[in-house]
C-alpha cells in the first residue's frame, strides 16, 4: 500500500521538485521507501511513496522500469490472485526479480493492455507512462477502494492518491468548491466527480483514463454491476467468502483484523480460522461508561470460541479529545464518518500491525442497512399521501428547521417521487432547504440534490431495470460506501501506516453475492442478513447470528455535550466566522438546540459544521 503522484506533458520535468513535494507530504502513507522517476523525454514525472507488505526488497521498489527502459509504473494497491496470474509468465519461461504482486501486475498491463485491469482480484489505482508512444494511463478498481485524483494546470496533468498531494505540489491555487461543500452538507461527504479544491476530480472507480501525446483526456469504464442472476448454495457461499478470506490473508508483515462482535467481522474471523489461518490477532475498541454503544460481550464471544489473540482498546471521550487533532490532520477531505476508523486504524498501529481486515461491505451485499426497509417505506408512505403531499411539505417546513425526521419528512414530500429520490433523502445529513438557510448564496445551486448531472445520470443507469432492493444496495455501494466508507478506510489506515483489506470486496465473492436474488436484501423476520447468516450456519455463534445490527458507532452525542464540547463550539463558530457564505446566527441556532435536544438534532450536523471549518483552516482554502 502507498501513495502514488506525477506530473504529465511538455516540460514535465520542470516539476520534479513538485512531485518530490507532493510525495513527501504523502510520507504517512508510504514510511518504508521514496523513489522518483523523470522521463527521458522529459514529459512524464512520477513519485511513489512505499508501504511494504509483499516482497519487502528492492525487487518491489517503485517506481518500476521495464528492462527496455519503454515504461514506467506506480501503483498503490494490492493484487489478491498475483500468484495464479503469475504463472503465466512461467509458463512462457519469463522470469520476474521480485516475488510481489506490482511487478505482476505492471508486467500484464504491458503485455496485455488494459484488459488485464477486469482480471485483477484486487484495489488499485495505478499509472503507466509508456516513453515510446508519449502516453499515459490512469487506472482504479471496481469499487474504488484506492483512490486517485487528477486536474489540469494549462498543458500538465497532476494525479496523486490525495487531495492534499496536489495542494503540496504548489501548483494550483488553494481555492474551495462551493459545489463540493454543498454536496458535502447534503451527505456527510463530498460527492464525486467534485473534491474540496476546485478544479480537482477524482477519477471514477472501475474505470481507466488515457492521455495520449496529443494531450486529449479519454475516459473509459472498464467494469459494469452485473445484471445476471444465480442460485447459490449456503455452503457454495460459504465456501466462497472462505477463499475469499484466505487470499487477504498473504502478507510477509503482521497482519490482523477488526473485530466489532458483529455478523460481518465474526464471520471474518470463523473463515479465517475454518480456512487454517494460524495466529489469528484481532483488536476491538470499546468506549467505558457507554453500554448502549459498546458490542464487548459479542466479541469477547467470538474469541473465545475461537481462541483467537484478542487485544480489546478502550477509548474514553478524554483519550479521544486527545486523538481529535489527529484525526482532523488526518482528513484528505473532510467527511463526517472517519473519526471511528482513524481509532481502530491507531489501535492497530499501536499493536504492531501493517495490514488488517475489514467486515466493510457486507451490509451493502446482504442488506444490513436500515435503509433496506427504510426506503420502501418512505415510497409507501409518499404514495398513500401523495393528494395530500404539498399540505404535508409546508407543514414540516414549518416546523423546527433543524429536526431530522421533520426535515426530511419535508424534503420527501417537497420532491417527485422515485426510489433513488427517496434514497437520498435517507442519506441526507441537511436538506436544501438548511443548507440555504445557513448559507443563502448557495441558492444559486437551485433545489438540486448536491449531485452533479454527470453523477446523477450514472446512479439512474446502475439501478434501471433493478429490483428495488437490488437497487438500494447498489445505491449504498456507490454513494455511501463509495464516496464514505472506502475513502475514510483508505486515508484513516494510511494515517498510521496500516493497509485495511476489504474481504467482502474480494472480486470472486462479490461477484457471487451481487448476483444472487434480491430477496437476500430483504430483512426476514426483522433480521438484516439473514442469506449471509443462514450460509455461515454454525461457524457463527447463534448470539451472533440473531443479533439485530449495531454498527460501529461512535458515542459522539455523549462527547459533545461533554469531553469534546469546547473543540466542537469553537470550531462550528470558527467555520460561521471566517466562511463567508455560512450565516453565524444559524450556526448558532443549531448548536443551542443539539445541545438542549441532541437525539433531536443529532450530532452528525454539528460535527459536519465543525470538521469543514477545522479542514478549511488547516488547508488554507479560500473561496
Amino acid at each position: 500500500m502507498c501513495g502514488i503522484a506525477g506530473i504529465f506533458g511538455s516540460g514535465a520535468r520542470e516539476h520534479r521538485d513538485a512531485v518530490g513535494s507532493m510525495i513527501a507530504s504523502m510520507y504517512h502513507r508510504g514510511p518504508d521507501a521514496q523513489g522518483l522517476y523523470v522521463s527521458p523525454s522529459g514529459m512524464c514525472v512520477f513519485g511513489h511513496s512505499r508501504l511494504s507488505i509483499l516482497d519487502l526488497t528492492e525487487a518491489a521498489a517503485q517506481p518500476m522500469i521495464s528492462p527496455d527502459g519503454r515504461y514506467a509504473f506506480v501503483y498503490n494497491g494490492e493484487c489478491y490472485n498475483f500468484l495464479e496470474l503469475r504463472k503465466e509468465f512461467a509458463d512462457c519461461g519469463e522470469n520476474l526479480i521480485s516475488t510481489g504482486d506490482t511487478e505482476v501486475v505492471f508486467r500484464l498491463l504491458v503485455r496485455k493492455g488494459v484488459s488485464i485491469l477486469p482480471e485483477l482480484n484486487a484495489m488499485f489505482a495505478l499509472a503507466l507512462w509508456d516513453e515510446q508512444d508519449h502516453s499515459l494511463l490512469l487506472a482504479r478498481d471496481r469499487y474504488g477502494q484506492k483512490p486517485l485524483y487528477f486536474t489540469r494546470i494549462g498543458k500538465l496533468v497532476i494525479f496523486a492518491s490525495e487531495v492534499r498531494a496536489i495542494l503540496a505540489s504548489g501548483l494550483i491555487d488553494r481555492k474551495a468548491d462551493s459545489k463540493a461543500i454543498y454536496s458535502y452538507l447534503f451527505y456527510g461527504a463530498i460527492q464525486e466527480p467534485f473534491t474540496i479544491v476546485s478544479g480537482v476530480s477524482l477519477l471514477s472507480p472501475g474505470s481507466f483514463m488515457g492521455i495520449g501525446s496529443d494531450e486529449q483526456e479519454k475516459i473509459i469504464t472498464y467494469w459494469k454491476y452485473p445484471l445476471e442472476k444465480k442460485i447459490l448454495s449456503s455452503l457454495e457461499l460459504r465456501e466462497s467468502f472462505t477463499r475469499a478470506v484466505k487470499r487477504h490473508f498473504v502478507s510477509d508483515v503482521p497482519l490482523g483484523l477488526f473485530l466489532s462482535g458483529g455478523i460481518d467481522s465474526s464471520s471474518l474471523v470463523a473463515a479465517a480460522v475454518h480456512g487454517k489461518e494460524s495466529h489469528i490477532h484481532a483488536l476491538s475498541v470499546v468506549f467505558p461508561g457507554q453500554p448502549s454503544q459498546s458490542e464487548e460481550n459479542y466479541a469477547a464471544i467470538i474469541a473465545d470460541r475461537y481462541k483467537i489473540d484478542h487485544r480489546v482498546i478502550p477509548i474514553t471521550g478524554d483519550e479521544m479529545l486527545k486523538l481529535l487533532p489527529g484525526a482532523l490532520d488526518a482528513m484528505d477531505q473532510p467527511t463526517v464518518d472517519a473519526i471511528n476508523t482513524y481509532i481502530v486504524s491507531y489501535a492497530a498501529h499501536q499493536a504492531g500491525l501493517k495490514v488488517a481486515l475489514s467486515g466493510l461491505g457486507g451490509d451493502e451485499f446482504f442488506g444490513g442497512y436500515p435503509s433496506f426497509s427504510d426506503v420502501p417505506r418512505m415510497l409507501n408512505l409518499r404514495r398513500l399521501f401523495a393528494p395530500f403531499r404539498n399540505q404535508i411539505a409546508s407543514l414540516f417546513t414549518r416546523y423546527d428547521p433543524f429536526a431530522i425526521k421533520a426535515s426530511k419528512l419535508a424534503r420527501l414530500f417537497d420532491i417527485s417521487v422515485n426510489l433513488l429520490s427517496a434514497y437520498l433523502v435517507r442519506r441526507m445529513v441537511f436538506s436544501s432547504r438548511q443548507i440555504k438557510l445557513m448559507a443563502p448564496e448557495f441558492a444559486v445551486f437551485g433545489c438540486s440534490s448536491g449531485l452533479s448531472e454527470e453523477f446523477i445520470n450514472g446512479l439512474k443507469e446502475i439501478i434501471s431495470k433493478r429490483d428495488p432492493h437490488d437497487a438500494i444496495g447498489l445505491l449504498e455501494m456507490r454513494m455511501y460506501m463509495g464516496q464514505m466508507l472506502l475513502r475514510d478506510a483508505d486515508v484513516m489506515g494510511m494515517a498510521h501506516g496500516l493497509e485495511i483489506r476489504l474481504p467482502f470486496l474480494d472480486t470472486e465473492f462479490s461477484s457471487d453475492a451481487l448476483e444472487l436474488e434480491p430477496q437476500v436484501r430483504i430483512p426476514r423476520s426483522g433480521r438484516p442478513k439473514w442469506r449471509f447468516v443462514e450460509a455461515m450456519g454454525d461457524w457463527l455463534p447463534e448470539d451472533i447470528g440473531k443479533r439485530k445490527k449495531m454498527g460501529f458507532i461512535l458515542p459522539l452525542n455523549e462527547w459533545m455535550q461533554h469531553e469534546l464540547k469546547k473543540e466542537v463550539e469553537e470550531g462550528m463558530h470558527e467555520l460561521a466566522h471566517t466562511y463567508r457564505p455560512i450565516q453565524e446566527s444559524m450556526v448558532s441556532d443549531l448548536w443551542e438546540q443539539f445541545c438542549s435536544q441532541p437525539q433531536k438534532i443529532g450530532w452528525a450536523r454539528p460535527w459536519a459544521l465543525f470538521v469543514l471549518g477545522r479542514y478549511l483552516k488547516k488547508h488554507r482554502l479560500n473561496m
